[in-house]
């Protein structure tokens, strides 16, 4: 009998302390709903360029993130860990960090395709290697615990099955380089990717905007535009081992490039193998030299689509160099031309306006209405 109740009393306090534990959660998850819209709000302001925000958000409220994202056809991107409830928002990422991605993945890719053809791989298996964009991919950690993240580049074999390869590239300017690594190695750890990239760019010493200008009319803006064009690219070709800031009206709209390097990641029978750093820029200057980035075929393509080992072990050169820097430059230049925008207005009638040149193209904001004699 005093057993019976010794355990029933016990069963009573388990009990208990579930309830108490799942009231705590619901009260948690209410919280975080609550927070959801201020998170919202906070994102549907302009962001600088390239900032990364963290907040604390239930998997519902990870899911609304992401449909207002697409509702309001906005371009940062996300990662959500379930295990810690944090999601991790790249905002707007500036054109160095989208130029970067679509060099690397292009150039891994043309390699890929040159060095199969030159093998004698058939059309049929080349074809199944595709860039896959920014596709959301989510993976359990856990018995139930799941993630979800969007790559900056995504390579696949599209073989069906367990023939489905991936080669991840994760991209990181005004991110810190841990942050990077971490993101890198999810692919690795999470969705048994064959090959992980990690390219670091790293700016400093750039002045913070506070300064405004107004002109009278488009054209007089557009004739602006072109000059300072003219001289961030004058300024770029000076010394094109050396990466500078660019400077305009007194700031430095682009500060000193003071590092780029490249690290790969893949999953071995005795854990994860990491390269060392490769770098390109380092201290400010172009160090590339003879730079030898390499994947293999087996990277790309699944032994069992492959007719011997040789063709599987040969060397993927998927970083050229010379093209990538030059392609570097250029993107400097466009980056600080787009810092440099907002900051350039011009009249409309009694309407001041901006002009966006990312889309090649004008597009008009009406960030004030004056009235006369105001």
């Amino acid at each position: 009998m005093t057993t019976r109740t010794s355990t029933r009393k016990e069963g009573e306090k388990v009990s208990a302390r579930v309830g108490t534990i799942q009231k705590f959660k619901r009260k948690e998850e209410r919280q975080m709903e609550v927070e959801i819209s201020e998170v919202l709000e906070i994102l549907r302001r302009p962001q600088p360029s390239d900032s990364v925000l963290e907040f604390i958000v239930s998997e519902d409220g990870y899911k609304r993130i992401i449909e207002d994202r697409e509702k309001s056809n906005r371009k940062y991107r996300v990662w959500y860990d379930v295990a810690t409830h944090k999601v991790t928002i790249n905002c707007c990422p500036s054109y160095i960090h989208e130029r970067t991605i679509v060099m690397v993945i292009d150039s891994m890719v043309e390699e890929a395709v040159r060095v199969m053809r030159k093998a004698g791989v058939s059309d049929d298996v080349i074809s199944r290697v595709q860039k896959a964009g920014q596709l959301t991919t989510s993976a359990h950690s856990g018995s139930s615990r799941k993630s979800y993240k969007e790559p900056d580049g995504l390579i696949v074999f599209e073989g069906g099955g367990a023939d489905r390869r991936r080669i991840a590239l994760e991209v990181g300017f005004a991110q810190t380089y841990s942050s990077l690594r971490r993101a890198t190695l999810w692919w690795i750890e999470h969705k048994n990717a064959t090959l992980a990239v990690l390219v670091c760019l790293t700016e400093v010493d750039k002045s913070a905007r506070e300064t405004r200008r107004e002109f009278g009319t488009i054209q007089e803006l557009n004739a602006e535009m072109q000059r300072i064009g003219n001289l961030f690219y004058r300024q770029r070709t000076e010394d094109r081992r050396r990466f500078t800031p660019l400077e305009y009206d007194g700031y430095k709209w682009f500060g000193t490039l003071s590092d780029v390097f490249f690290e790969t990641f893949c999953e071995t029978d005795t854990g994860v193998l990491s390269s060392d750093p490769v770098y390109l820029v380092k201290d400010g200057l172009d160090v590339t030299g003879s730079i030898n980035l390499t994947a293999t075929v087996g990277d790309f393509v699944p032994q069992s689509w492959l007719s011997d080992n040789h063709i599987r072990g040969s060397a993927v050169n998927f970083l050229q160099s010379q093209d990538f820097m030059e392609g570097l430059s250029n993107a400097i230049v466009e980056t600080a031309l787009d810092r440099i925008e907002d900051i350039l207005k011009f009249r409309n009638n009694d309407t001041i306006c901006v002009r966006s040149a990312r889309f090649q193209d004008y597009i008009y904001f009406i960030v004030a209405t004056l009235f006369t004699g105001h």
